[in-house]
C-alpha cells in the first residue's frame, strides 16, 4: 500500500501539471478539480504516444518528464497554489459521514491495489502490451506475434509510462488512481446535491464499487470507460440547452480521451457533433482548435495501428490502403473477429442459428453475462418512461439512442456486456432518481455498496458463481505484507521455457496455461498451443524482420505440419 500510495502522489503531480499546460494551451479558463487531472492524463497519453515511435517508455523517458515536472511545477506556482486550495476547501465543505465514506473507501481502494490483479485480460496481453512499450516503444507488426497485442491501448501507453519498469513489476496502479479521484468527484456530487437529480445520480456511481473493484489492480481500459464516460453524460445533459467554449472542449477532450482509449466509444462522439451544431453560433471561432486536437489524436491512432498491425483501424481490414511487410495476414483477422465475436456469446457456436435464436442464446447466457444483457434490454424498454418524466427530455433521448446504437455495434462485433455496461449503469441509475431523490437514501445505498466491496479483499470468494472463466475463479485476499509492498502485476505462477518453431524464438508458459496466456514472460512472449495452432490451421508463423526485436516482426506462410 505505500509504495502505491507513492505512486499515486507521482501520477498525481504529472498529472496536475500536464493538467494545467493542456488548460493553458488550449484555453479552457475554469476545470472541475479532477477533470484537470483526467486532462492531464489524457495529455501525458498523448505525449508519450508520440515518443513510443522513437524511443522506448523507459528511464530516459521518465528522466525527461522528471524534467519537465520540475520545470512546470516552478513555471505554475500560482496556479498550483490555486489548485491545492481548491482541492483543501472542497474535502473540508464535506460533512462528516461523506469525508468518513471517500476515506473508507480511499483506503479499501489502496488495499485492494495491492493485491493479486484479477483480470484474465492483464494476463493475456495488458502485461505484455505494456512491456513491450517499456523496452522498445512501438514495434512495427507486433500483432503478429500475438493479435491481441494490436489493440495497444492509449490507457496501456500511459501505465507505460507510470509503472517505474527499471524499479520494480509491481507498479500497476493507474486505474486505482482513477478510481480514487472520481471517488472524490462523486461523494462531492452526492455532498452538494440539493435539487438536481443529475448531481444526485453521478453520486450514485459508486452504487458499484463493488464490480468497479475487480478493474482495479490491472490496467484495463474499461474502468476509465465506466468512470469518465458518465461525467460526459452529466455534461452534455446539464449544457445541452447552453454552453461556452471552455465546457466543449472539456466535453470533446474527453471524448477524444476516450476513443483514444477504446475505439469502441466512437459513439459519444455524436454528442460532441450535436453540441457543435446546436451551439454553431458560439462554439464556431474555436473550430481550429478543435480541429487540431482531433487530429491529432486520430493521427496518433492511425499511425500507431499501422506500425503495430498494418491496418488503419485494426482490427478492420476492410480499409486496407497501405502495405507494409509487416501487415497481419486477413486469414488470422478473420479468425481473431470470430473469437471475439464468440466471446460475446461465451464461446457458443451460433452461426447456424437465426436472428432470434440467437438473442435467445445471448439473454440466457448463464451467471453474470445473461444478467446484464437482460437488465441491459429491459433498461431499453423502459427508459423512454423515465425520458417522459424528466425535464431533460431531449438530451436523455439523445443518449438512449446512443446506448440502442452501441448495441447494434457490439451484436455485429462483440456483444460482451463490459462493453455496454457504462450504458447499463447510467440508464439504471437515472431510473433510480426518478422515483428516489431523497440524500439520505442515496448516501445509505452507496456506502453499503462501499463496504460490500470491501470484503472480498479479506474473505476468500469463489467466483464460480459470477463467471464461466475457468482461469479466474478466485479474488486474492489482502496479505499483512502488501501493507508496504504489492503484489506483482501477474497472479500467474507459470514457468517460461524458450521454444523455436520455424526460426521463431519466443518464450512460452507451461503446457497447463490458458491458449492466450503470455503473463509476465520475456520478450517475445506468446504461448507455443497458439504458434502450433496458427500454423497447422493458417499456415502462418510469426518471424523477426531483422535480428533486432525493434525491428518488429512479419508472418511468413510455412508447410502444413502433420497434427499428431
Amino acid at each position: 500500500m505505500l509504495f502505491i500510495f507513492l505512486s499515486w502522489i507521482y501520477i498525481f503531480i504529472t498529472a496536475k501539471n500536464l493538467g494545467i499546460l493542456f488548460t493553458k494551451i488550449f484555453k479552457i479558463k475554469s476545470c472541475n478539480p479532477t477533470i484537470l487531472q483526467v486532462l492531464g492524463l489524457f495529455f501525458y497519453a498523448i505525449i508519450t504516444s508520440f515518443f513510443a515511435f522513437f524511443i522506448r517508455i523507459h528511464i530516459e523517458y521518465y528522466v525527461f518528464i522528471l524534467c519537465l515536472n520540475i520545470l512546470l511545477t516552478y513555471s505554475f506556482r500560482e496556479p498550483i497554489k490555486a489548485y491545492w486550495h481548491t482541492i483543501l476547501l472542497s474535502f473540508k465543505k464535506l460533512k462528516m459521514p461523506y469525508k468518513m465514506l471517500y476515506l473508507f473507501l480511499f483506503i479499501v481502494i489502496l488495499a485492494q491495489g495491492s493485491t493479486k490483479p484479477y483480470l484474465i485480460d492483464n494476463e493475456t496481453y495488458y502485461i505484455q502490451t505494456i512491456k513491450w512499450i517499456n523496452e522498445f516503444g512501438f514495434v512495427k507488426g507486433l500483432a503478429n506475434v500475438h493479435m491481441f497485442l494490436g489493440q495497444n491501448s492509449s490507457w496501456h501507453i500511459l501505465q507505460a509510462g507510470f509503472n517505474f519498469p527499471f524499479i520494480s513489476n509491481f507498479y500497476n496502479d493507474l486505474n486505482g488512481y482513477l478510481f480514487v479521484i472520481f471517488s472524490f468527484l462523486s461523494v462531492e456530487k452526492l455532498s452538494n446535491y440539493k435539487e438536481d437529480i443529475q448531481d444526485f445520480g453521478l453520486g450514485l456511481i459508486l452504487l458499484f464499487s463493488l464490480f468497479f473493484m475487480q478493474f482495479v489492480n490491472a490496467p484495463s481500459p474499461d474502468l476509465a470507460i465506466f468512470l469518465i464516460t458518465p461525467y460526459i453524460f452529466y455534461l452534455f445533459i446539464k449544457k445541452y440547452k447552453s454552453i461556452c467554449t471552455t465546457d466543449f472542449k472539456i466535453i470533446l477532450s474527453l471524448v477524444l480521451f476516450l476513443c483514444f482509449v477504446k475505439v469502441t466509444m466512437v459513439v459519444l462522439s455524436v454528442l460532441v457533433i450535436i453540441l457543435f451544431i446546436k451551439h454553431y453560433n458560439i462554439l464556431k471561432r474555436g473550430i481550429w482548435s478543435y480541429s487540431f486536437l482531433s487530429m491529432t489524436v486520430l493521427g496518433l491512432f492511425i499511425a500507431k495501428n499501422i506500425v503495430i498491425s498494418g491496418y488503419l483501424f485494426y482490427p478492420i481490414s476492410q480499409i486496407d490502403i497501405v502495405n507494409f511487410d509487416w501487415k497481419v495476414p486477413k486469414e488470422l483477422l478473420k479468425f481473431y473477429k470470430l473469437g471475439t465475436y464468440l466471446e460475446g456469446m461465451s464461446n457458443i457456436d451460433v452461426s447456424q442459428l437465426s436472428f432470434f435464436e440467437t438473442v435467445k442464446v445471448w439473454l440466457t447466457l448463464p451467471k453474470l453475462d445473461g444478467l446484464f444483457n437482460k437488465a441491459f434490454v429491459i433498461l431499453l424498454i423502459v427508459f423512454p418512461w423515465v425520458i417522459y418524466k424528466n425535464k431533460d427530455k431531449s438530451s436523455l433521448l439523445i443518449i438512449y439512442i446512443l446506448a440502442i446504437l452501441q448495441l447494434i455495434l457490439l451484436w455485429f462485433t462483440s456483444p460482451q456486456y463490459r462493453f455496454f455496461f457504462v450504458f447499463v449503469a447510467f440508464l439504471a441509475i437515472q431510473l433510480f432518481v426518478t422515483f428516489i431523490q431523497s440524500k439520505k437514501v442515496g448516501l445509505y445505498m452507496v456506502s453499503f455498496a462501499v463496504i460490500l466491496s470491501a470484503i472480498p479483499f479479506f474473505i476468500p470468494i469463489n467466483l464460480n458463481a459470477f463467471t464461466n472463466n475457468n482461469f479466474a475463479m478466485g479474488l486474492h485476499t489482502f496479505q499483512l505484507k502488501n501493507i508496504i509492498i504489492p503484489e506483482e502485476n501477474s497472479k500467474t505462477d507459470t514457468k517460461f521455457a524458450k521454444h523455436v518453431i520455424d526460426d521463431f524464438e519466443f518464450y512460452s508458459p507451461s503446457e497447463d496455461a490458458f491458449f492466450w496466456v503470455t503473463g509476465d514472460g520475456d520478450l517475445p512472449c506468446v504461448n507455443k498451443k497458439q504458434i502450433e495452432y496458427m500454423k497447422y490451421y493458417f499456415n502462418y508463423v510469426p518471424r523477426k524482420r531483422t535480428d533486432n526485436l525493434k525491428d518488429g516482426f512479419k508472418s511468413i506462410v510455412v508447410e502444413k505440419t502433420i497434427k499428431n
